[in-house]
């Protein structure tokens, strides 16, 4: 089979690894060791890309190795739209007729059309895997649709999450005919547990799919030679204290400010606890403000743009993960939840979205309400009160949950389902 997998939008290919350029190349790679001929389309290149091995065929929009800057952009846009006006007017056109309110990402992603229209061409996919339903993926229904190719839309929160996107823009009458017209194109739509709402709300039960997220469980199963206390060393950590993890982008949905007020809470009793913070995007220096007013800066340790190797030595050094996301945006079981969960780690999390699906409430961790800092900080206290021995089955029981979303299992799924949907595909 032959797959291509789209709708990268923010940061390009890693390293450093994160969300869904990193499930992009999870799947990819996997897929080609069962004997499939995969191609990703991203972004741009950087130097020493691809070491986690996907090996597919990649497409790049931009040829530079750094983000492109406003000139490239422009010289992107005359580029495809002087290759072909008449596609491009076409798939500009075919936007605004949904979304009627003028953007400059319409004018630039409608080149992309044109740029997807050059990459299909050339790789002739039999199916297409679009991560996210976002303004390029409906460039890609476009051209996959004249080229009678069927499109996957693996959807996240951009549906459902009225804060998002073009939703924030359109009242319930809008919404449903933007999302309705653009859905529709599609052959099936996959969603993260609670993500499947949106879907639902637009389409009939048999084009969506509800899914879970997934992990590399035998990299995060990887011996480390180094002990607990060396790799505290090699990053820097205090041995003594009880750290708790987290891993997402410098955005405050990701309750990274949570976690330091909970820290706070329980330092200010006495507690020899800390926290170490691995994110990629954003700005974390509101973060280090907010540890130096909470007077735990020296607890909280702040990583960027980790490789795959230190980045599982950062799930080692750790005593406890959490993930406080706090907005509607979560979708459940996340990428860096599962590779923490699958590092043997006991885990805290919200009760936002499907996130307590991760838990058997004490036995791998605790739920507790979002938004409830304290809570949250009541249940650290919990696992730093049992003996290691207590917190080590807990992190197993947390293994046992992850090994479910491996991802040679989750791609055997998703594989199961392209078969399915070429085969009613051609029987149209």
């Amino acid at each position: 089979m032959k797959i291509l997998i789209t709708g990268t939008t923010g940061d390009s290919m890693p390293p450093p690894y994160g969300g869904i350029p990193k499930v992009s190349l999870l799947y990819g790679r996997t897929w080609k060791n069962m004997g499939n001929d995969v191609a990703i389309t991203f972004v741009h290149r950087p130097d020493n890309a691809d070491d986690f091995g996907a090996n597919a065929k990649y497409f790049f929009e931009y040829s530079g190795k750094l983000k492109p800057t406003k000139a490239d952009k422009i010289v992107f846009l005359a580029k495809y739209f002087l290759k072909n006006p008449l596609l491009y007017f076409s798939l500009l056109s075919s936007y605004l007729k949904i979304y009627p309110k003028f953007q400059m990402e319409t004018v630039l992603y409608s080149a992309y059309g044109v740029f997807m229209n050059d990459v299909i061409s050339e790789f002739k996919p039999d199916i297409i895997l679009s991560q996210t339903a976002l303004i390029k993926t409906h460039m890609v229904l476009e051209i996959a649709n004249k080229k009678k190719i069927p499109v996957v839309v693996d959807s996240y929160a951009e549906i459902r999450d009225q804060n998002m996107g073009v939703n924030k823009h359109m009242n319930d009458k809008d919404q449903r005919k933007y999302w309705v017209s653009y859905l529709d194109r599609a052959q099936l739509v996959l969603g993260i547990s609670n993500c499947t709402d949106g879907a639902r709300k637009y389409l009939p039960n048999d084009k969506v799919k509800e899914f879970y997220d997934t992990c590399d469980f035998t990299l995060a199963r990887k011996e480390v030679k180094a002990t607990k206390d060396e790799i505290r060393d090699h990053f820097k950590i205090s041995r003594t204290a009880f750290v708790i993890g987290a891993v997402g982008a410098f955005e405050f949905r990701k309750g990274h400010d949570h976690l330091i007020k909970a820290v706070s809470i329980l330092a200010k009793k006495g507690y020899d606890v800390g926290a170490a913070i691995c994110g990629g995007s954003g700005d974390r220096s509101k973060w280090v403000e907010l540890a130096t007013e909470e007077g735990v800066v020296d607890r909280i340790h702040f990583f960027s743009r980790l490789s795959e190797d230190d980045l599982m030595k950062f799930h080692r050094s750790n005593d406890a993960y959490c993930n406080l996301s706090n907005s509607p945006r979560s979708c459940g079981l996340d990428l860096a939840l599962l590779e923490a969960m699958a590092s043997e780690m006991p885990i805290v999390v919200y009760d936002n979205g499907a996130l307590s699906t991760a838990v058997e409430e004490g036995k791998n961790g605790y739920v507790v309400a979002t938004d409830d800092i304290s809570a949250a900080a009541d249940a650290f206290l919990k696992i730093m009160q049992k003996n290691p021995d207590e917190r080590k089955e807990m992190g197993i029981a947390s293994k046992h949950l992850a090994e479910k979303c491996d991802v040679n299992l989750t791609s055997e799924i998703k594989l199961g389902w392209f078969k399915e949907v070429i085969a009613n595909y051609k029987n149209k």
